[in-house]
């Protein structure tokens, strides 16, 4: 009766370190999960399961002798009707050609693929000759090439440490373009990486961009949120917007980042959509060397962004000019001066670790305001100048006391806003 079985899950298994031959057997097979085991590989004839519909966690084995018992990576080719596919280990692949023939594009039903590389399975940085790096590096950049997705993804993740110094030709334009159901992309530990492809703009349908951990990346280009000149192939409308349906974006780790060239003519925008990234709601920025946001943010046609995010950015002096925004968290940022002249609809902002703020202004509908460091030794007297109708304020023994004191010189600093709460973080 086993050979009806249609559902199989043993995520995170932990001791299972290999499955039976005889699952070749379970051809009504629809899906398999075996993410978080120890399998590392899969018997021989896998490519028999022609009715799987998600695979997690397939682990690429790359014993060539043809007489072993596992499965290589062009077992996948039948699997036409697959809709999520994980695999693992793709550090192992060294020939392109093996790539190529798991027919990765051919998967018409395919909607989420997420491709792991092991960050230990290469020798990139640790020492070894620089020839024999790079012709790795080149080896990684072809396999990646050759894994080229179906058109009709709708979930890409590439993560794990892909050691590639550029992403492939179909994430650049004009070849991206032809992604039009891609709505969530996620990159992870790009630890060779220098760039980002100019395609990412293209993707008329993509709603959500992480980027973690790419510390080789130093400047993000124009080209990034580029002109509608590449919006998509063959078209000629010159009013296309540069990441037309975008809410989300998350830029983390990329510690060695410190321009960001972005600037928006506004000159000859007449409608709308012309600007880059119009239904942006959504930024996080963590980590890196940015000493200012770009131009290009604060368009004043830019109505859709909610949340701005700053954690990190150890250049940062000041934030000004960003329209729209409702909530604002910056977070040992330990060069900011200045936050100024935002959105008149702001209501919510927390402060942490920020040492160095004089000015704070421009902010009358605030609401909240929490601001936290245990560092500091006087309240800020900007908080002379704002009135929100709730403020929390994080500090040290001393300053709790100070500016628990009606009278005090601190308690002054405050004692205009109606709702406070002064919280000793130490004991």
């Amino acid at each position: 009766m086993m050979k009806f079985l249609l559902y199989i899950s043993l995520g995170n298994c932990k001791k299972l370190c290999y499955l039976p031959g005889s699952i070749i057997k379970l051809v009504h097979l629809r899906s398999l999960n075996i993410q978080g085991s120890n399998v590392s590989a899969m018997p021989k004839g896998f490519s028999e399961l022609t009715n799987l519909r998600s695979l997690s966690g397939f682990p690429v084995h790359m014993d060539m002798d043809a007489s072993n018992s596992w499965c290589s990576l062009q077992e996948l080719a039948p699997l036409s009707q697959l809709r999520k596919l994980t695999l693992y280990g793709l550090e192992k692949v060294q020939d392109s050609r093996m790539a190529e023939k798991a027919m990765i594009s051919s998967k018409r039903h395919l909607g989420y693929l997420e491709l792991n590389y092991s960050a230990s399975g290469h020798t990139i940085g640790t020492g070894g000759a620089e020839a024999e790096q790079q012709q790795q590096q080149s080896v990684t950049e072809e396999v990646l090439e050759k894994l080229c997705p179906p058109t009709c993804l709708e979930n890409l993740t590439l993560k794990g440490g892909y050691v590639g110094r550029q992403l492939p030709n179909w994430m650049c334009a004009p070849a991206s373009a032809d992604f039009k159901s891609l709505r969530y992309l996620r990159f992870v530990n790009l630890p060779c990486c220098t760039q980002l492809p100019d395609g990412l703009c293209c993707l008329s349908s993509l709603e959500m961009l992480t980027i973690i951990d790419a510390p080789a990346i130093n400047r993000i280009g124009p080209q990034f949120q580029a002109s509608s000149s590449v919006a998509a192939r063959g078209s000629t409308a010159s009013t296309s917007a540069p990441f037309p349906k975008l809410r989300i974006l998350q830029l983390i780790g990329l510690c060695e980042w410190e321009e960001w060239e972005w600037n928006d003519c506004e000159e000859h925008m007449d409608v709308e959509t012309a600007i880059a990234m119009p239904c942006l709601e959504r930024l996080g920025i963590e980590n890196c060397k940015l000493s200012c946001l770009p131009p290009g943010l604060a368009s004043t046609k830019r109505h859709t962004l909610r949340e701005l995010c700053l954690y990190e950015l150890t250049n940062l002096t000041h934030v000004e000019n960003i329209p729209s925004v409702v909530e604002l968290r910056v977070f040992d940022c330990p060069e900011l001066k200045k936050i100024t002249a935002l959105d008149s609809r702001l209501q919510k902002i927390r402060i942490v670790r920020c040492p160095k703020l004089e000015i704070l202004e421009g902010v009358p509908a605030l609401d909240s305001l929490e601001l936290q460091d245990t560092t500091m030794e006087t309240i800020p007297g900007y908080l002379r100048a704002v009135n929100p109708r709730y403020l929390k304020l994080y500090c040290n023994k001393k300053l709790y006391e100070s500016s628990s004191s009606p009278g005090s010189s601190e308690w002054d600093k405050i004692s205009h806003i109606g709702k406070h709460k002064i919280v000793c973080l130490e004991d």
